[in-house]
């Protein structure tokens, strides 16, 4: 099944959760500008939406989510012009 991604310029998570993609070591609760994807009770986060590179993808349950900041784009408006007769 393909997952619906979004992109998030913010996700906070109820605690350190997800390891830093550049320091593995370390565990995050923030994260910027990720892709998720909601699949029943759990949020897919892929920490490196623009590496073009594999990397790992993290699931965490819904509950741990805390908050999620993303932008809306609205589509152009098309003006046409439309000669009659």
């Amino acid at each position: 099944m393909a997952l619906n991604w979004r992109d998030v310029t913010t996700l906070e998570l109820t605690g350190k959760l997800i390891p830093d993609p550049n320091a593995g070591h370390n565990f995050l609760d923030r994260l910027q500008n990720v892709r998720v994807a909601v699949e029943g009770g759990f949020l897919h986060i892929d920490p490196r939406k623009d590496s073009g590179s594999s990397q790992d993808l993290f699931m965490v349950p819904a509950s741990a989510v805390h908050k999620v900041a993303y932008r809306v784009t609205e589509p152009a408006q098309t003006m046409i012009d439309v000669q009659v007769g």
